[in-house]
C-alpha cells in the first residue's frame, strides 16, 4: 500500500487551489478523496504525479472548480427551498389571523385585536421580508430589484397603516396618508411606465395597475383626514347656551 508524504499532501492541496476550488472544506474533502484513491492503487514504486493527475481528472469534465459552483448551488437551492417553505407557512398563517380576527371585530367578539395585531405583525416581518429577499435573488434588471423594494417597503406601511387605526395608536391618518401618497405617486407610475414597454408584461401591468388605483382609491376614500369632534367640549358648549336661555 502506497504511503503519501506529507510534501505529496501539500502539492496535492495547492493544486487542488490552483485549479479554482477555494473552500476550505471542499478542499479538504477533495484532498481525502484523492489520497484514499492513491494508497489504495498506487504501487510502491510507481509515478506519484502522473497517477495524481490521472486521479484529479476523474472529478471533473471541464474543470476541478466545477465541484465548487455546484456545491454553491445545492446550497442555496437548499436555503432557498426552506425559506419558501417559512414564507408560505407564514403567510398562510397570516393570511388566516386577519381573516378570524376581521370576523371577530365585525361580529364585536373579544380578541379581534390580538388576532389582527398578530397577523399583521407576521405578515409585515416574516413573509414579506422573506418575500422580498426570495424575489430579489430572481430578479436579474436593476429597475426590477428597485420596484420590488418600493413595492415591499410601501406594502408594509400599508398594512402598518390599518393597524395603527384599529390600536388607536398616534399617527394613523398620518401613516395611511403617507402610503397613499406613496402609492399614487412613486409606486405606481414606475411600475406601469416600466412594465408597459415590455410587450410580454403589458397587460398584466396595465390590469395590476387598474386594481391598485382602485384599491388605493377605496383607501383614501375610508380615510378620515378631519379630527375628531371632542364629545365632552361639544356637551359642554350645549350646556352653555342651555344655560343662557
Amino acid at each position: 500500500m502506497y504511503k503519501i508524504s506529507d510534501e505529496q499532501i501539500d502539492y496535492i492541496l495547492d493544486d487542488i487551489s490552483a485549479r479554482g476550488v477555494k473552500m476550505e472544506d471542499l478542499q479538504q474533502n477533495i484532498l481525502d478523496h484523492v489520497c484514499c484513491i492513491i494508497e489504495q492503487g498506487l504501487e510502491e514504486s510507481g509515478d506519484f504525479k502522473s497517477f495524481y493527475l490521472q486521479t484529479i481528472e476523474t472529478f471533473y469534465k471541464n474543470n476541478l472548480s466545477e465541484i465548487e459552483e455546484e456545491t454553491n448551488l445545492l446550497l442555496t437551492f437548499k436555503n432557498y427551498y426552506k425559506m419558501k417553505k417559512a414564507m408560505i407557512s407564514s403567510g398562510a398563517f397570516s393570511a388566516i389571523l386577519l381573516l378570524t380576527g376581521s370576523l371577530f371585530k365585525f361580529m364585536h367578539w373579544p380578541g379581534a385585536a390580538i388576532l389582527l395585531f398578530v397577523g399583521i405583525i407576521v405578515l409585515c416581518f416574516l413573509f414579506l421580508p422573506l418575500l422580498f429577499i426570495l424575489k430579489m435573488k430572481e430578479a436579474k434588471a436593476t429597475r426590477d430589484k428597485v420596484i420590488l423594494t418600493m413595492g415591499v417597503v410601501i406594502g408594509i406601511l400599508y398594512f402598518l397603516g390599518p393597524l395603527f387605526k384599529v390600536q388607536h395608536w398616534p399617527g394613523a391618518n398620518i401613516l395611511l396618508f403617507t402610503t397613499v401618497i406613496l402609492m399614487f405617486f412613486l409606486f405606481i407610475p414606475v411600475y406601469f411606465f416600466t412594465g408597459i414597454r415590455n410587450p410580454e408584461t403589458k397587460i398584466n401591468t396595465i390590469v395590476s395597475t387598474i386594481l391598485l388605483v382602485g384599491v388605493v382609491s377605496m383607501q383614501f376614500t375610508l380615510m378620515s383626514l378631519k379630527k375628531p369632534v371632542n364629545s365632552t367640549t361639544d356637551n359642554n358648549s350645549k350646556s352653555t347656551k342651555i344655560a343662557r336661555y
